[in-house]
C-alpha cells in the first residue's frame, strides 16, 4: 500500500521560501496523519479493528472516504452527520471506524485487552 498520496505539496509561505529544498513544503495534514497511523496497526498488532475521531476541520481538510475507499475499504455502515463517518471494512475482515467526534483520541484500538489511545499531530517538512 502506497501512503505518498497523504503528503500535500504546497509553496511556503514567503519566511520558510529559502528554507525549502525546491519551491515546494512537504505537509502531511492531521487527517492523513491519522489514516497513515491507523493503517500502521493492523501491521504491526493483533487489532481487527480500530476507530479514527476526527473533528470537523480534518474533514474539510481531508476526505476520509474517498482515501480508505482507494485503500480498498469498502463502506459497511454510516453514522452521524458528517458524510465520512461510518465503518469500512477490508475484504479480510478489517474495519476502521470513522466516528466525528473530538475528545477521544484521535486513533482508538484494543490490542490484547489493552486501550491505545493516541493524539495525531500534522507535520510539514522544508
Amino acid at each position: 500500500m502506497d501512503f505518498d498520496d497523504l503528503v500535500k505539496e504546497l509553496v511556503p509561505p514567503p519566511n520558510r521560501a529559502g528554507k525549502c529544498a525546491g519551491d515546494r513544503e512537504h505537509h502531511l495534514i492531521k487527517g492523513a496523519v491519522m489514516v497513515a497511523f491507523a493503517m500502521h496497526l493492523p501491521r504491526t498488532t493483533s487489532t481487527r479493528e480500530f476507530r479514527i475521531h476526527p473533528d470537523g476541520e480534518h474533514g474539510k481538510r481531508f476526505d476520509f472516504a474517498r482515501w480508505l475507499g482507494g485503500c480498498g475499504f469498502e463502506r459497511s455502515s454510516r453514522s452521524g452527520r458528517a458524510v465520512y463517518g461510518g465503518g469500512y471494512t477490508l475484504p479480510d475482515g478489517r474495519r476502521i471506524v470513522v466516528d466525528p467526534a473530538s475528545g477521544k483520541g484521535d486513533v482508538v484500538a484494543e490490542i490484547d485487552g489493552v486501550i491505545l489511545s493516541a493524539e495525531c499531530k500534522g507535520h510539514h517538512q522544508y
